[in-house]
């Protein structure tokens, strides 16, 4: 199963990225967090300790897919090793051993666009399509559309679009989910986050009727997200009890049963 995750800078996209990941493993499943955003931070939402984190690389696209071109000039990309080395190599084994991969950053100042990782990354998403059942792609991806115009998360079972109860937090939205189906993106779902009371509700409803947005869920504003946040934990860490991670988990559950994985048999 893969899932990407997008949304307007601030709307809490990473944080539900993070606590998805934690929830799905340890349900059992073997799950890989990729963060796409060019400013990351997907590790220390997971729980990746400063230091830890630090041993993080870029996966260079050479490292990770194998490019040739067919008899009649196709080009055709493949993985070019197992994730499991790739992991090893690059990637950092974030608490609950979910395996972590930075797949995006900055050249330099001045160094040019990044255009060449958004395409890795839609092939690397697209490599991943026959995973075992029991393994779960999250991928973070940054606050911004150009992902959808460079159909970086063209090959994706379900996109998450994670908005505030908030006019330009919604409009966001409303502009992600038109440019989502048209990738062709069959299971694009809008999460209602940090929503504080019944008018929140009514108001992100409200604009989801009008828009033509699927609300897959609700997930409350709580303080103590901001709380795991200055403390430098996961949430999932910080209080694995909380409103934001319970509504998280029962979100893990409505994506795997909607998209077609059912969780592997303890034991």
């Amino acid at each position: 199963m893969r899932i990407a995750l997008t949304g307007k800078g601030g709307s809490g996209k990473t944080t539900l990225a993070a606590t998805l990941a934690r929830v799905y493993a340890r349900r059992g499943f073997r799950v890989n967090a990729l963060d796409g955003d060019p400013n990351p931070n997907l590790a220390a939402a997971l729980g990746v300790p400063a230091d830890e984190a630090t041993r993080l690389r870029r996966v260079p696209r050479e490292a990770i897919l194998d490019e040739r071109t067919d008899n009649g000039g196709q080009a055709h990309a493949h993985l070019a090793r197992p994730l499991d080395e790739v992991l090893a190599e690059f990637g950092v084994e974030a608490p609950d051993r979910v395996g972590v991969l930075t797949m995006t950053g900055l050249l330099g100042a001045g160094q040019g666009c990044i255009c060449g990782q958004h395409g890795m990354v839609r092939e690397v998403m697209e490599q991943l399509a026959d995973r075992p059942s029991d393994e779960v792609t999250i991928l973070d991806s940054e606050a911004s559309i150009e992902h959808l115009s460079r159909g970086t998360v063209r090959n994706v079972d379900a996109l998450l679009v994670v908005t505030e109860p908030y006019y330009r937090s919604l409009e966001t939205a409303g502009r992600v989910v038109p440019l989502a189906r048209e990738l062709g993106i069959e299971r694009v779902w809008v999460i209602a986050n940090k929503v504080r009371d019944e008018r929140d509700r009514a108001a992100i409803y409200a604009y989801a009727d009008s828009h033509d947005l699927e609300i897959l869920g609700i997930v409350p504003y709580d303080e103590r997200v901001a709380e795991a946040d200055r403390r430098g934990r996961a949430l999932v860490d910080h209080d694995p009890t909380s409103p934001a991670v319970v509504a998280i988990a029962a979100l893990a559950d409505s994506i795997a049963a909607r998209a077609g994985s059912a969780a592997p048999s303890a034991g």
